[in-house]
């Protein structure tokens, strides 16, 4: 290995160059945050607050490409030779309506002073491999943790927890419409896999953030932009994987480019199988996504659709520690019980460019999801199978807004957004689907707007952000099924969630934000139910408006953003203070697949992140990030112990998670990639009982990737090279005595997965 570092560095080292320049419009003006690459995409630059960049180039001969927003993409080819070059780009306005304005106005731009991270088509590419949309979201940001029920990162269900909590609390969405379960607030990428490889860019927003569609933007938001419509040339791609545990994926796409009659069409397929690394947790999964879009001058007219549909064999229950180490692939849940569940979204976009600097975004949306969900038990020596199937039907229409003024120093967003979302929770005896037990039914009606600016003085960037939320929720029991109606009231909330920071640019390469923001949520379903249905145990609870109070959050985040080619970090320091904090407290629900949540009084979490990529030599690269975070909740009152808590730490909160990926360019077009990823332990109770942990992990994977015919890659992951027996999940399991042991979702051992990526 150091043979080859040293003759990388000293092949290399003559043909290092400096280039420096700015990226600017037709009259000028600088244009920030300007998206600088080299052809084969695989190394990004941006342009600073005054769309000046500088960056290290280390190849003989290469093409420098620059593009932004709204703007036709420029290039140009350069030989090195001595000195500084340098390169001035001028970018000619599109002549029409992008679809890129679609996003616009619910991200975060470069200079705006909230945690983020922003990752293009190619730095997904980079670690994407057909994994979990999850585990794709844990390389990509600092503070997110994910884990999977299958033991495996492909296909079945799996969640992650960002700042320690989980995605109810995370506002997601896909081109600005909501992607979450607006009754119970989550997302579950199993029900749509492969949606990475439809995804032309996600943004990562830590803490409250700025202002999105949908559920409330409480621990972050996570806003995907489907895949571009405005390459000039057709392309089709196929992609193979197969590995362990009898994994194998097939994903087909082609995509038209924009043709001469100004339409331009993408869609994919994918189907993949999985054993899964614990018994009977198999994934059969297929999904489609289709988007198309039609340009002209000023319209643009777009449609993005995808739907997923997914068989997954369930292992939701924690498995104790005492049968794990019998067998770590122990499954508590039948092999009977294999859910048959459904995700899909259709949604329409008419962009206006109404003159140069403003642009109109109508959207209209319909999503659904539906399907089974077994639960088998004993009884007397006789398998009982209970169904629990679910439909929903999601209507929502927005506009937005965006615009400058003041040349451009003033930038402007402004949404609105009205929705409506029916659920059917049924519950029925197997095989006699045609007669339900119960039956509930939930209505969820929300009016949301939001406005939001930022004025350039100079230096110092000033933003501020207002959003206003309406949320209605009735919930209607089955009559039948109480025998009586409990006249369950109607559940209102008004929620005002204002932003307020800036910016202060000390050189081109170095930014310094501040910020605060304040959110409001309202409590989910099982929140309320505790439950999977309204009954005689709970109804009291349910018709009691202030049983389940709305939490709040205040947070104060402040950083530096430097970037000076060679070197590029973010590191962020934060504070949230909550009030009502819904926490989760370690239980479970009867029937074991949901966690309960309580109001707790006072809490809060502090702590500092890093985002870096450095270049150590002209092959080789560091790139990682790293969160440091102290958690507590001020006072909890634990029913099974019969006392008061002070001072005890939130579950699922490691104090310390840190990423780390070494990445070696052998030669053209075979790299290697180490990462290792570090979490300390985490309480697995609000006791803070220490017999009741997560313990601490150090995993470590090693990717290979080679390209050949310039287009086509093979890439081979070995995760867990060092067969370490791990956990990122765990709750307490009672035993058939009434004692409790920790338990956990066992995550794999040396696995090997392998990708053929075909492009044509």
């Amino acid at each position: 290995m150091l043979v080859w570092l040293s003759f990388g560095y000293s092949s290399a080292s003559f043909s290092q160059q400096l280039v420096q320049g700015s990226v600017r419009d037709q009259e000028g003006n600088p244009l920030p945050g300007a998206s600088l690459s080299l052809k084969d995409g695989r190394t990004a630059w941006h342009s600073d607050a005054r769309g000046e960049f500088k960056i290290t180039l280390n190849q003989d001969r290469y093409e420098l490409r620059a593009s932004y927003v709204g703007y036709e993409p420029a290039s140009q080819i350069i030989t090195v030779q001595p000195g500084m070059e340098f390169i001035d780009f001028v970018l000619e306005q599109r002549q029409f309506a992008t679809d890129e304005v679609v996003i616009t106005a619910t991200r975060a731009g470069r200079s705006t002073p909230v945690s983020q991270v922003t990752r293009n088509r190619q730095e997904i590419e980079r670690v994407y491999t057909g994994q979990d949309g999850g585990f794709l979201l844990e390389e990509l940001s600092p503070s997110i943790v994910a884990y999977s029920e299958s033991g495996t990162n492909f296909g079945n269900y799996a969640g992650i927890r960002l700042r320690g909590i989980d995605q109810t609390r995370i506002n997601m969405t896909l081109n600005g419409v909501p992607l979450n379960d607006v009754i119970d607030q989550g997302v579950f990428f199993s029900n749509f896999t492969d949606f990475g490889n439809s995804i032309e860019s996600v943004q990562i927003q830590r803490g409250v953030g700025t202002s999105a569609n949908g559920t409330s933007s409480y621990a972050g938001s996570i806003n995907f932009e489907s895949i571009s419509l405005l390459e000039a040339a057709p392309r089709a791609e196929l992609q193979f994987t197969g590995g362990s545990f009898n994994t194998r994926r097939l994903s087909a796409e082609v995509a038209t480019g924009k043709m001469e009659n100004d339409a331009s069409f993408y869609a994919r397929y994918t189907h993949t199988l999985s054993d899964g690394f614990r018994r009977n947790t198999s994934t059969d999964s297929r999904s489609v996504f289709l988007s198309g879009a039609l340009f002209k001058k000023r319209h643009t007219f777009k449609f993005t659709g995808f739907s997923g549909l997914s068989a997954n064999g369930l292992a939701y229950a924690p498995v104790a520690i005492s049968d794990i180490e019998r067998d770590p692939r122990t499954n508590y849940i039948s092999e009977n019980d294999v859910d048959n569940f459904g995700q899909w979204m259709a949604q329409g976009q008419h962009i206006f460019a109404i003159n140069r600097d403003w642009s109109l975004v109508n959207t209209a949306y319909y999503s659904g999801a539906g399907g089974d969900f077994p639960f088998g038990f004993e009884d007397d020596g006789v398998f009982t199978q209970i169904n629990y199937p679910l439909f929903n039907d999601h209507y929502g229409l927005m506009s937005t807004i965006n615009g400058s003024a003041l040349d451009g120093n003033l930038r402007m967003h402004g949404g609105v957004h009205a929705n409506v979302f029916l659920r059917r929770n049924i519950e029925q005896i197997v095989p006699d689907y045609a007669n339900p037990y119960y039956e509930d039914r939930s209505r969820k009606n929300e009016l949301s707007g939001f406005y939001k600016m930022a004025y350039q003085l100079g230096d110092l960037d000033f933003f501020a952000d207002v959003q206003l939320r309406a949320v209605q929720l009735e919930l209607e029991p089955d009559v039948d099924f109480l025998g009586f109606d409990p006249a369950i009231p109607q559940r209102e909330w008004v929620f005002v969630n204002p932003k307020v920071g800036f910016t202060y640019t000390l050189n081109p390469e170095l930014q310094v934000y501040a910020s605060f923001g304040r959110s409001g949520r309202e409590p989910t379903r099982f929140d309320i139910l505790g439950s999977t249905q309204i009954n005689a145990f709970n109804f009291m609870a349910v018709a009691d408006l202030s049983q389940v109070s709305a939490e709040f959050v205040n947070d104060w985040e402040g950083g530096i953003r430097y970037n000076s080619g060679d070197v590029q970090l973010q590191a962020n320091a934060f504070y949230m203070q909550f009030e009502n904090e819904i926490a989760p407290i370690g239980e479970f629900i009867d029937e074991g697949f949901v966690q309960i949540y309580r109001n707790q009084e006072s809490s809060y979490r502090l702590g500092a992140e890093l985002d870096y990529e450095v270049r150590l030599l002209p092959s080789l690269r560091l790139r990682g990030n790293a969160t440091w975070m102290r958690a507590r909740i001020s006072t909890y009152f634990s029913e099974s112990l019969g006392v008061e808590l002070d001072n005890v730490s939130p579950i699922l909160t490691p104090e310390w998670n840190v990423q780390t990926t070494l990445e070696y360019r052998i030669f053209d077009g075979f790299n290697l990639a180490l990462r290792t990823r570090y979490l300390s332990e985490a309480f697995m109770t609000l006791e803070n009982d220490p017999e009741f942990v997560v313990p601490e992990s150090l995993v470590a994977d090693l990717r290979f990737e080679y390209r050949f015919y310039n287009e086509h890659s093979i890439s081979v992951m070995f995760n867990n090279v060092l067969d370490n027996q791990y956990y990122t999940f765990g709750a307490p399991v009672e035993l058939a005595d009434g004692s409790f042991e920790p338990g956990y979702y066992v995550q794999p051992p040396r696995h090997i997965y392998a990708t053929l990526h075909l492009r044509f």
